[in-house]
């Protein structure tokens, strides 16, 4: 009987400084390096000294060095062949593991700028594998909410410098061809507290808060900006930011 698969829990990461995110339009790569199937995602820039980024990486260290473990496991069951190869490519050990995070560092002096930078990626579509279903095509988009939890109908474009909170689920990976291993952080949703949009900061980044008086019942999940799409997979004001499963930080 095949063994069942684990099922990971979804998290809801403390609040990032969105880089190059593309959550607005598909990805499709470059001619260099293409992404056929088309992708969504975006970095997301923190403090290393935050204790909201600490609480999170102490949910995810666990299910990282899992992944390794695994895929110290699945490497030694190679062939020979593959092993050798594998040895003679990254010394010593058998795969080569890549963190969850990267480090950022000063461009000029080369030192540690005390930021960490995460990636959150979704695949935007293929082809159905298994099952009834054998060949038909599929696509899919992530959940985009505003910053009181209202599901956008139509996304904004998210410019760089945005303030969020990412919803993501973990996978382990090992590619026996290079011995690369660890852990995915796989796109879910995002909620946007602060958007940069065509170079329009939101009330926040300018130190307003929100006040008795005038007020525009438009905003922008009523109107879809240059470059924005609709999405169609719901009803205005009819889904909400549910994080009741999720274990947030």
């Amino acid at each position: 009987m095949a063994e069942a698969k684990k099922k990971y829990p979804k998290f809801t990461s403390c609040r990032l400084t969105f880089k190059f995110p593309k959550l607005s339009e598909i990805d499709y790569g470059t001619k260099e390096y293409p992404k056929p199937d088309g992708e969504y995602s975006t970095r997301g820039v923190v403090s290393a000294d935050d204790p909201s980024v600490k609480a999170m990486l102490a949910k995810l260290a666990p299910l990282h060095a899992e992944a390794v473990a695994a895929a110290e496991q699945e490497a030694k069951a190679m062939k020979v062949e593959q092993r050798k190869a594998l040895e003679k490519k990254n010394g010593k050990g058998l795969i080569q593991v890549n963190d969850l995070f990267t480090t950022l560092y000063d461009q000029e002096t080369e030192e540690p700028t005390g930021e960490i930078e995460f990636k959150f990626a979704m695949k935007a579509g293929g082809i159905v594998k298994k099952g009834p279903k054998t060949g038909q095509k599929w696509s899919r988009k992530p959940d985009l909410y505003d910053a009181k939890g209202q599901l956008l109908k139509k996304a904004p474009a998210i410019w760089g410098g945005t303030i969020g909170k990412v919803s993501f689920e973990v996978s382990p990976y090992f590619i026996p061809g290079t011995g690369a291993a660890g852990l995915k952080l796989g796109l879910l949703g995002v909620q946007i507290i602060d958007l940069v949009s065509g170079g329009q900061r939101t009330a926040a980044s300018h130190g307003f808060g929100e006040e008795d008086g005038y007020s525009h019942e438009g905003s922008f999940d009523d109107e879809t900006p240059e470059g924005g799409e609709e999405d169609s997979s719901g009803d205005e004001g009819s889904s909400t930011l549910d994080d009741t499963d999720d274990v947030d930080f």
